[in-house]
């Protein structure tokens, strides 16, 4: 219903993880909980689509191309949903990943996580962006 009224499933979803995180504020969501609001903001965001085909109604051929390209992304996102939510439901193989991917305790003694992605990404960034020093040196002294 969110997702509805924001028309944003982008915003929903935000808003979700941001919850989850939320343990200092007493209402927190599950992770578990959260997952299914996930399924749940994704199915939302399909009426997005037909409101926009709407703003075709004075044209024939865009209104049905439209409703057509519509009814292919709620169809998408249905069919996601009616197959992971099963599996989810009877394995918990999202939360077990989820759990996986993010310690439990991150912020032990000061020490920040680093996610999976930035490790790999990482060396190759310090690898072709570099800081030219001398370079910044010049260009400040010369203004």
């Amino acid at each position: 219903l969110a997702t509805v009224l924001l028309q944003s499933s982008s915003t929903t979803i935000a808003i979700i993880v941001s919850m989850v995180g939320d343990e200092n504020g007493g209402g927190g969501l599950d992770i578990k909980q959260a997952i299914y609001m996930v399924m749940g903001a994704n199915i939302g965001t399909s009426v997005t689509g037909a409101i926009v085909a709407l703003a075709h109604l004075g044209h024939g051929d865009e209104l049905e191309r439209a409703f057509a390209g519509a009814t292919v992304h709620e169809a998408f996102k249905f069919l996601c949903v009616l197959i992971l939510l099963p599996i989810e439901a009877a394995t918990g193989y999202l939360y077990y990943l989820t759990k996986a991917m993010v310690p439990s305790e991150w912020d032990k003694d000061g020490e920040q996580w680093e996610g999976p992605i930035k490790a790999i990404v990482a060396p190759l960034g310090d690898r072709v962006i570099y800081p030219n020093r001398d370079l910044l040196k010049e260009i400040a002294e010369d203004e």
